[in-house]
Protein backbone atom coordinates (compact mmCIF):
# COMPACT_ATOMS: atom_id res chain seq x y z
CA UNK A 1 0.00 0.00 0.00
CA UNK A 2 1.27 3.35 -0.44
CA UNK A 3 1.69 4.94 2.64
CA UNK A 4 1.83 9.06 3.48
CA UNK A 5 2.58 10.71 6.03
CA UNK A 6 0.47 13.97 6.65
CA UNK A 7 1.08 14.05 10.53
CA UNK A 8 2.90 17.22 10.67
CA UNK A 9 0.54 19.21 8.47
CA UNK A 10 -3.07 18.52 9.99
CA UNK A 11 -1.04 18.95 13.39
CA UNK A 12 -0.77 22.39 12.21
CA UNK A 13 -3.95 22.76 10.91
CA UNK A 14 -5.32 21.55 14.08
CA UNK A 15 -2.96 24.24 16.61
CA UNK A 16 -4.44 27.20 14.03
CA UNK A 17 -7.62 26.06 14.39
CA UNK A 18 -7.68 26.43 18.21
CA UNK A 19 -6.19 30.12 17.72
CA UNK A 20 -9.04 30.80 16.01
CA UNK A 21 -11.61 29.12 18.58
CA UNK A 22 -9.93 31.62 20.86
CA UNK A 23 -10.07 35.01 18.36
CA UNK A 24 -13.63 33.88 17.66
CA UNK A 25 -15.03 34.07 20.97
CA UNK A 26 -12.49 37.55 22.06
CA UNK A 27 -14.10 39.24 18.70
CA UNK A 28 -17.71 39.18 20.66
CA UNK A 29 -16.22 41.83 23.04
CA UNK A 30 -17.36 45.67 21.58
CA UNK A 31 -15.35 47.93 19.27
CA UNK A 32 -12.01 45.94 19.99
CA UNK A 33 -13.50 42.53 18.62
CA UNK A 34 -13.05 43.57 14.81
CA UNK A 35 -9.08 43.15 15.43
CA UNK A 36 -9.72 39.61 16.73
CA UNK A 37 -11.74 38.81 13.89
CA UNK A 38 -8.68 40.00 11.89
CA UNK A 39 -6.64 38.09 13.52
CA UNK A 40 -8.90 35.10 13.36
CA UNK A 41 -8.84 35.23 9.61
CA UNK A 42 -5.21 35.53 9.04
CA UNK A 43 -4.73 32.51 11.12
CA UNK A 44 -7.01 30.68 8.71
CA UNK A 45 -5.22 31.93 5.59
CA UNK A 46 -1.73 30.40 7.62
CA UNK A 47 -4.42 27.07 7.84
CA UNK A 48 -5.25 26.89 4.14
CA UNK A 49 -1.32 26.49 3.55
CA UNK A 50 -1.37 23.44 5.45
CA UNK A 51 -4.26 21.89 3.81
CA UNK A 52 -2.10 22.16 0.44
CA UNK A 53 0.74 21.04 1.83
CA UNK A 54 -1.04 18.04 3.09
CA UNK A 55 -3.09 17.86 -0.16
CA UNK A 56 0.53 18.04 -2.40
CA UNK A 57 1.06 14.36 -1.09
CA UNK A 58 -2.90 13.31 -1.02
CA UNK A 59 -3.94 14.60 -3.86
CA UNK A 60 -7.66 14.86 -2.70
CA UNK A 61 -10.25 16.77 -4.49
CA UNK A 62 -12.26 17.42 -1.39
CA UNK A 63 -9.32 18.93 -0.05
CA UNK A 64 -8.70 21.12 -3.11
CA UNK A 65 -12.35 22.32 -3.30
CA UNK A 66 -12.21 23.34 0.30
CA UNK A 67 -8.89 25.23 0.12
CA UNK A 68 -10.42 26.91 -3.36
CA UNK A 69 -13.97 28.23 -1.28
CA UNK A 70 -12.63 28.71 2.41
CA UNK A 71 -9.72 31.52 0.33
CA UNK A 72 -12.80 33.11 -0.81
CA UNK A 73 -15.19 33.02 1.89
CA UNK A 74 -12.04 34.72 3.95
CA UNK A 75 -11.67 37.44 1.45
CA UNK A 76 -15.55 38.05 1.54
CA UNK A 77 -15.46 38.06 5.25
CA UNK A 78 -12.06 40.34 5.63
CA UNK A 79 -14.08 42.68 3.41
CA UNK A 80 -17.11 42.57 6.02
CA UNK A 81 -15.16 42.87 9.11
CA UNK A 82 -12.85 45.89 7.81
CA UNK A 83 -16.08 47.91 6.38
CA UNK A 84 -18.01 47.06 9.43
CA UNK A 85 -15.07 47.53 11.77
CA UNK A 86 -14.66 51.09 9.86
CA UNK A 87 -18.77 52.14 10.43
CA UNK A 88 -18.12 51.55 14.66
CA UNK A 89 -15.22 53.57 14.41
CA UNK A 90 -16.88 56.49 12.51
CA UNK A 91 -20.00 56.07 14.84
CA UNK A 92 -18.03 56.32 17.98
CA UNK A 93 -16.31 59.19 16.73
CA UNK A 94 -19.56 61.05 15.19
CA UNK A 95 -22.26 59.77 17.14
CA UNK A 96 -24.72 62.78 16.05
CA UNK A 97 -23.80 62.33 12.44
CA UNK A 98 -25.50 58.70 11.80
CA UNK A 99 -26.96 58.83 8.55
CA UNK A 100 -25.78 57.85 5.25
CA UNK A 101 -22.42 57.51 6.01
CA UNK A 102 -23.22 54.48 8.39
CA UNK A 103 -26.46 52.72 6.80
CA UNK A 104 -25.20 52.38 3.31
CA UNK A 105 -21.68 50.82 4.37
CA UNK A 106 -23.42 48.51 7.09
CA UNK A 107 -26.08 46.86 4.59
CA UNK A 108 -22.66 46.20 2.16
CA UNK A 109 -21.07 44.83 5.23
CA UNK A 110 -24.08 42.76 6.20
CA UNK A 111 -24.71 41.53 2.19
CA UNK A 112 -20.77 40.46 1.94
CA UNK A 113 -21.44 38.52 5.16
CA UNK A 114 -24.05 36.69 3.89
CA UNK A 115 -21.98 36.00 0.75
CA UNK A 116 -18.81 34.66 2.89
CA UNK A 117 -21.35 32.42 4.66
CA UNK A 118 -22.58 30.82 1.71
CA UNK A 119 -19.49 30.27 0.34
CA UNK A 120 -18.30 28.85 3.42
CA UNK A 121 -20.90 26.27 3.82
CA UNK A 122 -19.62 24.87 0.70
CA UNK A 123 -16.20 24.13 1.71
CA UNK A 124 -17.04 23.25 5.07
CA UNK A 125 -19.14 20.71 3.34
CA UNK A 126 -16.03 19.26 1.34
CA UNK A 127 -13.83 19.13 4.32
CA UNK A 128 -16.23 16.72 6.04
CA UNK A 129 -16.55 14.87 2.79
CA UNK A 130 -12.62 14.67 3.55
CA UNK A 131 -12.73 13.46 7.28
CA UNK A 132 -15.60 10.60 6.14
CA UNK A 133 -13.89 9.26 3.37
CA UNK A 134 -10.74 9.00 4.60
CA UNK A 135 -10.85 7.77 8.06
CA UNK A 136 -7.84 5.66 7.53
CA UNK A 137 -5.10 8.72 7.44
CA UNK A 138 -5.98 9.54 11.56
CA UNK A 139 -7.16 7.55 15.03
CA UNK A 140 -10.63 6.81 15.41
CA UNK A 141 -11.25 9.47 17.66
CA UNK A 142 -9.66 12.28 15.65
CA UNK A 143 -11.27 11.28 13.02
CA UNK A 144 -14.52 11.28 14.38
CA UNK A 145 -14.09 14.75 15.86
CA UNK A 146 -12.20 16.90 12.88
CA UNK A 147 -15.76 15.23 10.73
CA UNK A 148 -17.90 16.11 13.28
CA UNK A 149 -16.54 20.03 13.93
CA UNK A 150 -16.49 20.90 10.22
CA UNK A 151 -20.27 19.92 10.05
CA UNK A 152 -20.64 21.88 12.52
CA UNK A 153 -18.69 24.77 10.87
CA UNK A 154 -20.78 24.09 7.96
CA UNK A 155 -24.32 24.35 9.85
CA UNK A 156 -22.69 27.45 11.24
CA UNK A 157 -22.03 29.13 8.02
CA UNK A 158 -26.15 27.96 7.78
CA UNK A 159 -26.74 30.12 10.42
CA UNK A 160 -24.75 32.94 9.62
CA UNK A 161 -26.37 33.11 6.20
CA UNK A 162 -29.98 33.26 8.50
CA UNK A 163 -28.18 36.01 10.32
CA UNK A 164 -31.36 38.22 10.57
CA UNK A 165 -32.65 36.54 12.87
CA UNK A 166 -31.04 37.28 16.58
CA UNK A 167 -31.64 33.11 17.29
CA UNK A 168 -29.37 31.94 14.48
CA UNK A 169 -26.64 34.14 15.34
CA UNK A 170 -26.64 33.03 18.90
CA UNK A 171 -26.72 29.34 17.46
CA UNK A 172 -24.33 30.05 14.89
CA UNK A 173 -21.61 31.36 17.01
CA UNK A 174 -22.10 28.07 19.67
CA UNK A 175 -21.37 25.72 16.81
CA UNK A 176 -18.75 27.95 14.96
CA UNK A 177 -16.56 27.97 18.22
CA UNK A 178 -17.31 23.93 19.13
CA UNK A 179 -16.43 23.56 15.75
CA UNK A 180 -12.98 24.94 15.57
CA UNK A 181 -12.23 22.98 18.89
CA UNK A 182 -13.20 19.57 18.02
CA UNK A 183 -11.12 20.63 14.13
CA UNK A 184 -8.32 21.34 16.97
CA UNK A 185 -8.24 17.80 17.87
CA UNK A 186 -6.29 17.31 15.02
CA UNK A 187 -3.37 18.98 16.72
CA UNK A 188 -2.81 15.41 18.55
CA UNK A 189 -2.73 13.76 14.72
CA UNK A 190 1.23 14.24 14.97
CA UNK A 191 1.33 13.04 18.62
CA UNK A 192 -0.01 9.95 17.78
CA UNK A 193 2.15 9.41 14.99
CA UNK A 194 5.33 9.57 17.54
CA UNK A 195 3.84 7.28 19.82
CA UNK A 196 2.80 4.51 17.81
CA UNK A 197 4.74 4.89 14.47
CA UNK A 198 2.08 4.28 12.65
CA UNK A 199 1.76 6.13 8.96
CA UNK A 200 -1.43 6.47 7.37
CA UNK A 201 -2.79 5.28 4.52
CA UNK A 202 -5.17 7.28 2.08
CA UNK A 203 -8.23 5.40 0.87
CA UNK A 204 -8.03 6.54 -2.44
CA UNK A 205 -4.33 5.25 -2.88
CA UNK A 206 -4.95 1.86 -1.61
CA UNK A 207 -3.20 -0.62 -3.95
CA UNK A 208 -4.58 -3.91 -4.15
CA UNK A 209 -2.44 -6.73 -5.07
CA UNK A 210 -3.06 -8.36 -8.64
CA UNK A 211 -3.44 -11.61 -9.61
CA UNK A 212 -0.54 -14.44 -8.87
CA UNK A 213 2.17 -14.81 -11.88
CA UNK A 214 5.65 -17.44 -11.65
CA UNK A 215 7.99 -15.25 -9.59
CA UNK A 216 11.06 -16.75 -8.03
CA UNK A 217 11.10 -13.82 -5.65
CA UNK A 218 11.02 -14.55 -1.75
CA UNK A 219 11.59 -10.87 -0.43
CA UNK A 220 10.84 -7.87 -1.16
CA UNK A 221 13.32 -5.83 -2.74
CA UNK A 222 12.25 -2.63 -1.45
CA UNK A 223 11.02 -3.20 1.78
CA UNK A 224 11.74 -6.66 2.63
CA UNK A 225 9.01 -8.13 3.25
CA UNK A 226 8.39 -12.27 3.06
CA UNK A 227 6.00 -13.39 0.30
CA UNK A 228 4.47 -16.21 0.89
CA UNK A 229 3.17 -16.82 -2.66
CA UNK A 230 3.67 -15.93 -5.95
CA UNK A 231 2.72 -12.06 -6.62
CA UNK A 232 3.61 -9.23 -8.90
CA UNK A 233 3.24 -6.53 -6.77
CA UNK A 234 4.34 -6.62 -2.84
CA UNK A 235 1.24 -6.78 -0.31
CA UNK A 236 2.81 -4.52 1.97
CA UNK A 237 4.54 -1.30 -0.20
CA UNK A 238 3.20 -2.18 -3.47
CA UNK A 239 6.65 -1.79 -5.33
CA UNK A 240 6.73 -4.66 -8.63
CA UNK A 241 8.60 -7.86 -7.88
CA UNK A 242 11.07 -9.22 -10.30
Amino acid sequence: MVKIDISKEFSEFGKKMKIIAIMTVLAIIPFIGTIFSLIGSIFAIMALSDIRNANDKLKQSSLKNYRSKYSRAIVFRIISTVISGAVSFYSLSNPFHIGTFTIVPTIISFITSIIAAAIEMDAWRSLTDFFNQNRSLFPSYIALEASEGSDKLRSAAIMNVLSFLIITIIIGFILQVVGYIKLAKLEETIRYAKTTGATPVPSTQQVSPAAPTPSNTNFCPNCGAKMTGEWRFCGECGSTLN
